[in-house]
């Protein structure tokens, strides 16, 4: 059954998988690091490039700056307010902006065209990381969302995670 799992132990398995890090300048390095949480920044380094669940890219430094830049959203402040970090894969992008706690996730809807808003998850990364897991699980064969039973399940693992998730999701969890 899908659980959610701590987020250091995600990581870890990340970091068993990693590809090479991407090289970036140190120009772009000091931009990213502007408006990413410092810790973040070198975790992207170490673990990005790599697809934890279908709807969930964590893409490398390199990456993070060329989606960003790719990306026409004006109201949205793209470089500056939010980064996208991670691509669903469909089009739409999850966006990760630095606060004065840590870091803020959200969602980005690419139907909704260049006047879309961030769709705010009340997640942080690692909560994000949390997510993730728990969708790559659900996408086992063994463990997919088979009956509205699951569905429930994983409804509630939404909502231990962050409270109203499970209404924020952006993606459906029925069969």
């Amino acid at each position: 059954m899908p659980a959610i799992r701590p987020a250091g132990e995600i990581v870890a398995e990340l970091s068993e998988r990693r590809c090479k890090p991407a090289g970036v300048s140190r120009k772009a390095r000091e931009t990213l690091a502007a408006g990413l949480p410092p810790d973040l920044l070198s975790l992207v380094d170490d673990l990005g490039g790599q697809e934890i669940a279908g709807d969930f890219m964590l893409l490398d430094l390199s990456q993070v700056l060329r989606e960003t830049a790719e990306r026409d959203h004006p109201m949205i402040e793209l470089g500056k307010t939010w980064w996208v970090f991670g691509p669903s894969g469909t089009g739409d992008a999850w966006l990760l902006r630095r606060t004065e706690h840590g870091s803020q996730v959200a969602f980005l809807d690419h139907d909704q065209g260049c006047d879309a808003l961030p769709l705010e998850m009340g997640l942080d990364f690692a909560q994000w990381l949390q997510l993730a897991d728990l969708m790559a699980q659900v996408e086992q064969p063994e463990q997919g969302i088979a009956d509205s039973a699951n569905a429930d399940n994983i409804a509630r693992e939404l909502n231990r995670l962050s409270e109203g998730l499970s209404g924020r999701y952006p993606y459906r969890l029925d069969v």
